[in-house]
């Protein structure tokens, strides 16, 4: 069986070759053993895949972070885990969602910047910035490189505009606002030894 450390290097190198990979949806242990069969090489869970298949409006944290495992072991492949945002609005108690993530056997996750208030749908952008670097500081305590990604929602909920009225923290000034980050390393051009990636 391929550890854990192993997968995460494998899935950092996915993402560091030229050009791109495409990387599936697996809802259950046998879509992951269906698809590592066909021979892609990293899993990606989805949440709505696992509302869908139990037929709910929508997952908790604890649900999702249980199906990860599931689709973990079923296939030596890396997976990365649709965390939604995370389970929480505060920082610390997203970034405790990267730490669950990496224990359920993924090498990666993503944080997302829909609050799931209908009236309020995108955080503020401070308080996305913080949950971000929360997360950030997470993954990188964690014993391997786990693989975060941090995804705008806003063109999904109705928010078109940049609100380029509010500007980053100092740390941050130069960083490409409202873009998904990316796995690895991430810190801002401008801010080497913190903060979130401009890659």
């Amino acid at each position: 069986m391929t550890s854990q450390l192993d997968k995460a290097r494998a899935f950092r190198a996915l993402h560091e070759r030229p050009g791109a990979f495409i990387i599936p949806n697996p809802w259950d242990a046998g879509t992951a053993k269906l698809l590592a069969a066909m021979g892609f090489e990293a899993l990606a869970t989805t949440s709505l895949g696992v509302a869908n298949m139990l037929g709910k409006g929508d997952v908790g944290l604890d649900l999702i972070l249980a199906n990860a495992r599931t689709i973990v072991d079923a296939s030596d492949l890396p997976v990365s885990v649709d965390l939604e945002n995370c389970g929480a609005h505060e920082p610390k108690r997203a970034a405790e969602a990267i730490r669950r993530a990496a224990e359920t056997g993924a090498v990666g996750g993503s944080i997302e910047d829909f609050s799931g208030d209908r009236d309020r749908p995108i955080y503020d952008f401070s308080r996305a910035v913080e949950r971000v670097q929360a997360a950030v500081e997470a993954a990188r305590a964690l014993p391997i490189p786990f693989a975060l990604t941090a995804r705008a929602e806003n063109f999904l909920h109705g928010r078109k505009e940049h609100r380029r009225h509010d500007p980053p923290p100092a740390g941050l000034r130069g960083c490409r606002r409202r873009r998904p980050l990316c796995a690895g390393p991430l810190r801002s051009r401008h801010d080497p030894d913190g903060g979130v990636l401009d890659q």
